[in-house]
């Protein structure tokens, strides 16, 4: 019997997936994790719930984590990812779900900059009644297609290993029902097992309390599991430290400081009425006090009053300051504003080093598609694949300007360099729709007929 047990390292890195995952959701998912992020500084008496509330209303968390995560992910796909591949279904809905390959990769580096994990399954299997092994062949005569479903870290419950082959894999899912009018989800567990038989997936559900039930038993047959890990610095089982955790355990601080400053503003911020000289006939018989530029305040021969101001206190707000400034520097460029301009030579290496962390997460994720991809045109054969998946991570290495344009066409009339390579060159300037291939340019440049010579009636 399969049960959600979770792996050792599973449950050590959780906490850490946890927090970047609030971290990047923002402001009404972190204050509503309460204490977690935020202590309360006074815990006693009788009204304490009601001043915390009124303590963590007033803070203001700055989503600097979530707001670099969505930058990295538009750096990332600033240019298409080039693919390869002999199943189009696949770039139009990849697991069924109507998102494709493209949409889906986006997803999965989202996950790998947040949590430094996430896996991809090759899978013919799916939804399809198959319960023994066939080829790719034969599933395509069978008019059944292929699917690349990726997982989250916290989907991928446990893992075991034989040396560098891959054994067993439990992963965590969601069955849909519809009862009575109503969705209905029940937890399911995916298990990959390698057996004397090969590659077999066992499909448990947990349709009572008591315990996941088996419904399904497919016997694929392959010789290994076709699931591949997707990591920050390797694709191995191994988790790692999340890239945006650093970020996260920041923007935290931040926030623990603005809660601070805003109190200390609250309280301290208004004027205390302080009145001397007064005897308490004179207060019993003035009763309660009022002031303002609309009251007067007659006082007894001898009385005064004056307002008390509190000094600026300004530590927690040169706290966060300092804080904003670490961020920037950890990737949350939109948080400082109005930096001194910097020369050309300073931003390129400045932007190699904040990306060499993106790079590599890209390459892992483009790795582990190109394997998947492969898994798919060769299931239950001994052939070869050339299926392939690359997020372009040549970043900011050119920018659109017309210098860049006019010294491509140059070189390409000059015939310096060949026609496709200029193409390439100006689909990564911009100029060029990235979805068209060179057949496609070829086409259109021929049906437009010939240019206008502008050269020669100048």
């Amino acid at each position: 019997m399969t049960t959600d047990y979770t792996h050792p390292d599973y449950d050590k890195f959780k906490p850490l997936w946890d927090k970047v995952r609030d971290a990047c959701a923002g402001e009404d998912e972190v204050k509503a994790k309460g204490k977690t992020y935020l202590p309360d500084p006074d815990e006693t008496g009788e009204d304490a719930p009601r001043r915390y509330e009124a303590y963590k209303r007033r803070a203001t968390y700055l989503n600097a984590t979530g707001r670099t995560l969505e930058g990295l992910i538009g750096v990332a796909y600033a240019n298409w990812p080039q693919i390869e591949c002999k199943y189009p279904i696949l770039l139009e809905d990849a697991d069924g779900s109507g998102v494709g390959l493209i949409g889906q990769s986006q997803a999965v580096l989202s996950d790998v900059l947040q949590t430094a994990r996430a896996g991809l399954l090759a899978d013919w299997t799916r939804g399809d009644g198959i319960r023994r092994s066939r080829t790719v062949a034969e599933l395509e005569r069978l008019g059944r297609r292929p699917f690349v479903a990726a997982y989250k870290a916290e989907q991928i419950l446990t893992w075991e290993r034989q040396g560098t082959a891959l054994t067993r894999v439990v992963l965590a899912e969601q069955e849909e029902s519809h009862e009575d009018g109503k969705v209905v989800f029940y937890p399911r567990l995916r298990e990959l097992l390698l057996t004397a038989k090969g590659y077999t997936i066992q499909v448990w559900v947990k349709y009572t309390s008591a315990q996941y039930t088996l419904k399904d038993t497919i016997e694929v047959g392959l010789p290994y599991i076709p699931f591949t890990f997707v990591g920050a610095v390797s694709n191995d089982a191994n988790p790692g430290k999340p890239p945006l955790l650093d970020l996260a355990n920041l923007n935290f601080a931040h926030y623990r400081n603005s809660a601070d400053y805003e109190e200390s503003a609250f309280l301290m911020g208004q004027p205390q009425l302080v009145i001397s000289g007064v005897t308490d006939e004179w207060k019993e018989q003035t009763g309660p006090v009022t002031f303002g530029s609309r009251k007067a305040l007659v006082l007894p021969v001898g009385g005064s009053a004056t307002l008390l101001q509190a000094e600026a206190n300004t530590l927690a707000k040169e706290a966060m300051a300092d804080k904003e400034r670490l961020m920037a520097m950890l990737g949350a460029r939109l948080v400082a504003p109005g930096e001194a301009p910097k020369t050309a030579a300073q931003s390129n290496a400045e932007t190699k080093a904040a990306y060499s962390v993106l790079s590599l997460a890209c390459d892992n994720v483009s790795e582990a598609y190109t394997r998947v991809l492969r898994w798919l045109e060769t299931w239950g054969t001994n052939g070869q694949s050339k299926a392939s998946f690359a997020i372009d991570t040549r970043f900011n290495d050119l920018s659109l300007d017309a210098n860049a344009i006019r010294e491509t066409v140059a070189a390409w009339q000059a015939g310096i360099i060949p026609q496709s390579d200029a193409w390439a060159v100006l689909r990564r300037l911009g100029v060029i729709d990235q979805g068209k291939t060179d057949e496609q340019l070829a086409g259109e440049i021929e049906a437009q007929g010939p240019g206008l010579n502008l050269d020669e009636v100048a």
